[in-house]
């Protein structure tokens, strides 16, 4: 043991019968003053102060100048004091406050280094922890922040570049979940929610939630409780380009072509004269397409309905095709109903209804017996109706009501056909509730007039047949146009 200065500190001690012994033991006390709850002003400064304050001490950086500075080394801990600078020499594991820029230091080795010194002993078994926040018994984890990020130890740093997050419950019956909030209401949850099956449940208020997935840990199967399929229909009753939506993955076309007319009934003043024909609906062609097979956007082509024939014996206009391209190629035709023939003497038939991927209805016939046909509807249950028949006047001038108009899309959500008339006009064909459900009616054939002009066919809705003309003694009546066809396209996505 020393007998001149403490084995830690260094500091000088009185020696028995020393003179002037006050010049020691302030010694001592002036190394105490910098030892002990020790402060430096700053670790970056390198120009010596010229009017330090008494007693402030100093880290000197590299590179420092000045009389007294300048023949230090870099970390040498100096005291200012008595006009002069001191040297204080620091000891293992003395620990500083540095006041500019904050930080707490520790001299180890030599040198000095930010706190803490062993990284293997720090922050261990903590029992609470805020980040810019306090933590408390509720919440012992607490970090109040806008940005965080968890990134794996690379290779070239000692790692293997993975990184993997374990969370872990007790039991299956208990909770590990990730609550996401809104204004601390809760708006969405996945994980393990109360059993094993992986979940996620959404709220629109913290308060009722719905369960959108999970997932059976045995099997792997995803069950989505309301649906997990996008679907978005449009439906197109003028010509355009469509683009397709970026989230569809698959389509379902439904083309309906347009409608034929009515042919006009016949008209003279005696003898027997039928009325004309009701249109045939338009065709109806469906696919399904995977949007990898086409080569962009669709252009869609709605064709129109047939006119009316107008004069004496005139057959009613064909529908025109309705077509679905891509690229220039055409994927999908729907052909136009044909036009129902022109009443005679001899008879007055309903026309075709037009060529599809099913067959289309066609329209009902005249007659000179009988109330004339109605146009079909269960040839295409799922499409338009076609035109009922015109009335026809056989040789005792007896006059005879047209056909009812044939409904559309009879076996689902159907609209009906036109009334056929009776010494009237026949009856437009009712249009489709929806015509993402149903096609609609054709039109009722007009009613035959035994003294004067006969009556005109009603005409067709969407896709449909117009109604035959009734057959006349001075001019025919006329036959009714047919209804444009449509478009229906479903994405899924």
């Amino acid at each position: 043991m020393s007998t001149q200065a403490s084995s830690r500190l260094n500091l000088p001690y009185l020696a028995a019968g020393q003179l002037q012994k006050h010049v020691t033991l302030n010694e001592a006390l002036t190394r105490l003053d910098a030892l002990v709850q020790t402060t430096v002003v700053t670790r970056t400064l390198k120009a010596q102060p010229a009017r330090p304050t008494e007693g402030h001490l100093y880290i000197l950086p590299e590179g420092a100048t000045g009389a007294d500075w300048s023949s230090r080394k870099a970390g040498d801990l100096v005291r200012a004091g008595g006009g002069g600078w001191t040297l204080v020499p620091p000891v293992e594991g003395m620990i500083v406050l540095v006041l500019v820029p904050p930080a707490a230091l520790v001299h180890r080795g030599g040198r000095w280094t930010p706190l803490p010194v062993d990284k293997a002993d720090v922050a261990q078994n903590l029992t609470r922890l805020g980040v810019n926040t306090e933590a408390d018994s509720g919440n012992p984890f607490a970090a109040r922040l806008n940005d965080a990020l968890w990134t794996a130890i690379d290779s070239a740093s000692g790692g293997n570049g993975d990184l993997r997050i374990a969370w872990n419950k007790e039991g299956v019956g208990d909770t590990l979940s990730f609550l996401f909030q809104s204004g601390y209401s809760g708006r969405a949850e996945f994980g393990l929610l109360g059993d094993d099956s992986f979940r996620l449940k959404v709220s629109p208020d913290g308060l009722h939630w719905h369960e959108a997935l999970a997932v059976d840990p045995a099997t792997g199967a995803v069950r989505f409780e309301r649906g997990a399929t996008r679907v978005e229909t449009t439906t197109l009753k003028a010509s355009e380009r469509v683009t397709l939506p970026p989230w569809a993955r698959r389509l379902e076309v439904l083309a309906v072509g347009g409608g034929g007319g009515g042919g006009a009934g016949a008209a003279s003043s005696s003898g027997i004269r039928f009325g004309g024909g009701g249109g045939g609906a338009g065709g109806v062609s469906t696919a399904h397409w995977d949007l990898t097979s086409l080569a962009g956007p669709l252009t869609v082509t709605i064709g129109p309905g047939g006119t009316g024939g107008s004069v004496v014996g005139a057959d009613g206009g064909d529908g025109t095709s309705t077509t679905v391209a891509s690229g220039g190629v055409v994927l999908l035709t729907a052909h136009g109903g044909l036009g129902g023939s022109g009443g005679t003497a001899a008879g007055g038939p309903g026309g075709a209804g037009g060529r599809g991927t099913m067959l289309a209805n066609g329209g009902g016939g005249s007659s000179v017996a009988t109330t004339a046909s109605a146009g079909h509807s269960l040839i295409c249950p799922v499409g338009p109706g076609g035109g009922g028949g015109g009335g026809g006047l056989d040789g005792a001038a007896t006059a005879r009501s047209g056909g009812p108009g044939g409904a559309g899309s009879v076996l689902g959500r159907s609209a009906s056909g036109g009334g056929g008339g009776t010494g009237a006009p026949g009856a437009a064909g009712g249009g489709a509730p929806d015509l993402g459900l149903g096609a609609s009616g054709g039109g009722g054939g007009g009613g035959a007039n035994a003294y004067g002009p006969g009556h005109a066919g009603g005409d067709g809705t969407t896709g449909s047949g117009g109604g035959g003309g009734g057959a006349g003694t001075t001019v025919p009546g006329p036959g009714g146009r047919g209804g444009a066809g449509f478009v229906r396209i479903t994405a899924f996505g």
